[in-house]
C-alpha cells in the first residue's frame, strides 16, 4: 500500500488526497482551482516516490495557457520527480492546451534509482480548436529530462513558435495537428528487455496507423540509449488520442509489469 503525504501546496495547483486503487497504489488528481496558467505564472511540483511506492498521478482536466499581458513573462512550469527503488510512477497528464498569444516554458524532469518503473505521456494541441484558434500561441519551449541512477537517457527539448516557424512544414508537423508522447522504462532492464517492448510498442503502433491510414496519424518508436523506449505519435484530430495512449500505455503496463492497465477515475 502506498500512502500519499502532501508536505506543502499553495495555490493554483491542489492535491485534496491520494484515493487508494484495488492494486494498492495512490492515485492523485492534480487540479488547478484558478482554471488555467497565465503569464508571469512560475508554477514548481517536486515530488518523491520512496523505495517500492506505487503511485499513478494525472491531472483533473486539460492544461489551459492563456494569452499573457503584453509586459508579462511567459509562464513557466516546473515539475520534477524522484523515484526511489523498485519504486512505480505514471504520470498521466491531460492535454497542454495553448490558447492565442500564449507564451510558455515547461521543464519536467524525472530521476530513477534501480529499478524504479516509468510510464508517463504527455499531449499537445494545437490551441482551441473548436474555436477555429490553430497555431495561434506566440512560444512554448518544453524540455523532458530522465536520469537512470544519475545518468541521462533523454534530454528531449522542443521549440513551437508559429509565427516564426510554421508547424505545418514538412520538417514539422506537417499536416498533423497533435502531437503525443509515450514514454516507457524500467532502470536496469536488460537490452533484450528493451527491444522486446520497443517491438512490442512498435507494433502496436503500426496497427493504430494501419487502422486509420498514414493521413490521418503517423507513429514512430525508439529505444533509448538504456532502460526504456520512446513513442511518438503526430494525429490530424484529438478524437483518437485517448484510445491510442490506452493502447501504448497498456501494452507497456503489461510487458514491463505483467498487469493491464485501467484509465484512472477523474470524479469521487
Amino acid at each position: 500500500m502506498t500512502e500519499c503525504r502532501i508536505l506543502q501546496q499553495y495555490p493554483p495547483w491542489k492535491v485534496v488526497r491520494g484515493f487508494e486503487r484495488q492494486d494498492g497504489d495512490s492515485l492523485v488528481h492534480l487540479g488547478n482551482v484558478s482554471g488555467g496558467i497565465f503569464g508571469g505564472d512560475r508554477l514548481r511540483l517536486q515530488a518523491r516516490l520512496e523505495q517500492g511506492a506505487h503511485a499513478m498521478i494525472t491531472t483533473s482536466g486539460a492544461t489551459r495557457i492563456y494569452r499573457p499581458r503584453t509586459s508579462a513573462p511567459e509562464a513557466a512550469l516546473e515539475c520534477g520527480f524522484s523515484l526511489g527503488r523498485d519504486a512505480v510512477l505514471e504520470y498521466l497528464p491531460d492535454a497542454l492546451i495553448p490558447y492565442a498569444g500564449a507564451r510558455l516554458q515547461q521543464r519536467t524532469v524525472f530521476d530513477l534509482e534501480d529499478g524504479a518503473i516509468l510510464l508517463c505521456w504527455d499531449v499537445i494541441a494545437p490551441g482551441r480548436a473548436a474555436a477555429g484558434e490553430l497555431f495561434r500561441y506566440e512560444r512554448m519551449k518544453l524540455a523532458t529530462e530522465i536520469s537512470v541512477c544519475g545518468t541521462q537517457i533523454l534530454n528531449d527539448r522542443l521549440l513551437f513558435e508559429p509565427t516564426r516557424f510554421r508547424p505545418s512544414a514538412p520538417a514539422a508537423l506537417d499536416n498533423y495537428r497533435y502531437m503525443v508522447t509515450f514514454i516507457a522504462i524500467r532502470a536496469g532492464a536488460e537490452s533484450t528487455e528493451v527491444r522486446r517492448l520497443e517491438r512490442q510498442l512498435a507494433a502496436s503502433g503500426e496497427e493504430m496507423q494501419c487502422q486509420s491510414g498514414i493521413s490521418e496519424e503517423l507513429w514512430a518508436t525508439t529505444e533509448l540509449p538504456a532502460h526504456g523506449v520512446l513513442v511518438r505519435g503526430a494525429l490530424r484530430s484529438s478524437l483518437r488520442i485517448p484510445s491510442r495512449l490506452q493502447s501504448l500505455w497498456n501494452a507497456a503496463r503489461q510487458e514491463i509489469c505483467g498487469q493491464t492497465a485501467a484509465l484512472p477515475r477523474k470524479t469521487y
